[in-house]
C-alpha cells in the first residue's frame, strides 16, 4: 500500500503542474486586435472631448456675457471687442485638456494603424477628424498666447470644435 501513495504522489504534482503550464501557455498567448474595443475608446475620447466643448463654450460665455441693461452705459462707452484673456486659468486648463485626449486618440489611431488591415477601415473613418481637431487645438493654443485674439475668434474655434467632434460620432 505504500508503493500506490508514492505513485500517487508524483502523479499529482506532475497533473498540477501540467494543469498550470497549460494554463501560463493559453493566457500568453497574443489576443487578437479587435476593432470594436478600439472604436468604443475612440468614442469615449470624442465624449470627452464633446464635454470639454460645452465647458469651453460655458466658461467664455461666463467671462464675456452679455451685459445686462445696467451696465449698457459702459457697453456704450467701449466700443473695441472683447479680447481673449490668456490668463483665464480655465480656458487655460480646457485647452490642456483638449490635448491630452487629441493625444491620446492619435496614440489609439497609431495603434490601429499598427494592427495590419484588421482596422483599417476605423482609422480611415477617423484619421482625417482626429487630424482636424489636432489643428484646432493648435490654433486654440496660438490664439491664447495671441493678446490681440478677440473673443469672436476663439467662438468661432470653438464652434469648429463642435463641428469635429460631433461629426466623429459616426
Amino acid at each position: 500500500m505504500t508503493k500506490v501513495i508514492r505513485v500517487s504522489t508524483p502523479l499529482t504534482m506532475f497533473f498540477l503542474i501540467s494543469i498550470l503550464y497549460l494554463a501560463t501557455v493559453v493566457q500568453a498567448q497574443p489576443i487578437d486586435p479587435n476593432c470594436k474595443d478600439l472604436a468604443n475608446k475612440m468614442m469615449r475620447e470624442d465624449i470627452q472631448i464633446n464635454k470639454i466643448h460645452r465647458q469651453m463654450k460655458n466658461a467664455i460665455g461666463n467671462v464675456y456675457e452679455e451685459p445686462n441693461r445696467y451696465d449698457q452705459q459702459e457697453q456704450n462707452s467701449q466700443k473695441h471687442p472683447k479680447r481673449m484673456d490668456r490668463h483665464n486659468r480655465h480656458v487655460n486648463i480646457l485647452t490642456h485638456n483638449l490635448g491630452r485626449r487629441v493625444s491620446s486618440m492619435k496614440g489609439l489611431l497609431e495603434y490601429a494603424k499598427e494592427q495590419g488591415n484588421n482596422c483599417q477601415e476605423l482609422v480611415r473613418k477617423i484619421s482625417d477628424k482626429v487630424n482636424a481637431i489636432q489643428d484646432i487645438h493648435a490654433e486654440m493654443q496660438r490664439s491664447l498666447g495671441n493678446t490681440n485674439t478677440s473673443e469672436s475668434e476663439f467662438l468661432e474655434l470653438i464652434k469648429k470644435l463642435n463641428q469635429q467632434a460631433g461629426g466623429s460620432n459616426s
